[in-house]
């Protein structure tokens, strides 16, 4: 075999349906005619194990594609080439669950593997590919997608040379959509989210086109994870519901019935869990910024069912203001506006301030992932400029600064870290201040 293709890829977490880069590399005759390589943006979470076996960073991938923007590029080279790799089923596996996720048709793939024509060929006490490029006197750097397509190619040509690989060694890797039953674990918070906001909206017992926009947003949020069977269910009956922007009275009914709430996990406690119900019912509320008395007369149903929350924000909060909406059974246009500001400022608690911000001798915490570097980057940048780092949220913390990358948890209502203990605070008084990165470097940017 002498013509062919070489891919190889990382992935950011350990769903296996993302990519954060790819490399491929053509060969023709034997010999290398082009090298591709990109970083790409998965859209999707980085996991601390992955990036620090890849070194690659979600700040390090806010301006490089999105793998349908680059499928393009590189789909007809994938298509009409056998493609190499080592354990080339797994890049093969990952590359298919994430063209699906963005609807894109995947094709058959012809592939030859150097894992499986090393196991057969060769007599080694490993077969990773670090020990391989050992025994060929290859010196590479692994895990970057590159130098493994180009040790892949050392190796291939290698056993080609000396147990004479042809065209008949190629399978053909057919596309099989197939569903995970166990989903990932920090995936419960989305699923309650979408509990808690179906609750909300038919509190009052009408949804309105706020409420249908609402739950089409779910849905275009979390189609990227319709390979676990939890949200293949889920989506595929939320599609069909919203399909024609009409929500019938049976449609409603299935609605009520599409999903339960998740209340155990192996990464969220209890409590936490009924935070992003609770979180989930204040949005399916609010969305329409029409609230009335029967919404809040079955939040208060739903808060004094599970009263054991008492004592964690912002379950007290909202208690409080609801009672004291309903003391007198009438709910005023004033109350109106007070409660869609409280319900506001606890789905929203970052918010912009174009206050200055002084940073010498002021103690600072920071949460999130950063655009503008890692974490330990923004932290020297700080203690540069005088400011002192505190490793938790405490009344002695003057800023908390959150990250502009976001993240899954506080989007799907995991509000028990260090965003809501300073809203805590600052209900008791606290004059922390909750400061967006896009905030504080245009006041670091001013700096002279």
């Amino acid at each position: 075999m002498k013509n062919y293709v070489i891919m190889d890829l990382e992935n950011p977490n350990a769903r296996g349906n993302s990519i954060c880069s790819i490399a491929i590399i053509v060969v023709k005759d034997n010999e290398i005619i082009d090298k591709k390589y990109s970083l790409i943006n998965p859209e999707d979470r980085f996991d601390i194990k992955n990036s620090e076996i890849t070194g690659i960073t979600s700040n390090m991938v806010l301006q490089s594609p999105t793998l349908k923007d680059y499928w393009y590029e590189i789909k007809e080279l994938l298509e009409n080439n056998i493609i190499v790799g080592h354990n080339v089923l797994y890049d093969l596996s990952v590359l298919e669950k994430s063209l699906s996720r963005y609807n894109i048709d995947v094709p058959l793939f012809n592939y030859c593997c150097t894992l499986e024509l090393s196991r057969k060929f060769l007599n080694l006490d490993s077969y990773k590919l670090t020990s391989i490029a050992q025994f060929l006197n290859v010196n590479y750097n692994p895990h970057n997608a590159l130098e493994d397509a180009v040790t892949t190619y050392y190796l291939f040509r290698y056993l080609s040379e000396h147990y004479n690989i042809d065209n008949l060694q190629a399978k053909q890797y057919e596309y099989e959509f197939t569903v995970k039953d166990n989903i990932d674990s920090k995936l419960s918070s989305n699923i309650n989210s979408l509990y808690g906001i179906i609750k909300g909206i038919n509190y009052d017992g009408i949804i309105n086109q706020y409420e249908i926009n609402l739950l089409n947003k779910w849905l275009d949020e979390n189609v990227i994870y319709k390979q676990y069977s939890l949200f293949n269910k889920i989506l595929t009956e939320l599609s069909s519901i919203l399909e024609d922007g009409i929500i019938t009275k049976y449609e409603k009914i299935e609605l009520l019935g599409l999903v339960n709430s998740i209340q155990s996990s192996n990464m969220y406690n209890e409590t936490t869990l009924n935070l992003q119900i609770l979180q989930g019912i204040l949005e399916g509320i609010a969305c329409d910024k029409k609230i009335v008395i029967e919404e809040i007369e079955n939040l208060k149903i739903w808060l004094i069912k599970n009263d054991y929350l008492s004592g964690v924000y912002p379950y007290d909060k909202v208690l409080l203001i609801v009672n004291k909406v309903l003391e007198d059974g009438i709910l005023t246009e004033n109350e109106k506006e007070d409660l869609a500001l409280s319900f506001n400022e606890i789905l929203n608690p970052i918010c912009s301030n174009n206050k200055s911000i002084k940073l010498n001798g002021k103690t600072f915490c920071l949460t999130g992932d950063f655009k503008n570097g890692t974490k330990s980057e923004i932290k020297q940048k700080l203690e540069n400029l005088g400011a002192i780092e505190k490793s938790g949220v405490s009344t002695k913390l003057d800023y908390l600064f959150v990250g502009g990358l976001g993240s899954d948890a506080w989007k799907y209502g995991n509000i028990g870290g260090k965003i809501a203990k300073a809203q805590e605070l600052q209900e008791k008084g606290s004059l922390i201040q909750i400061i967006t990165e896009e905030d504080l470097f245009e006041n670091i940017n001013n700096i002279k």
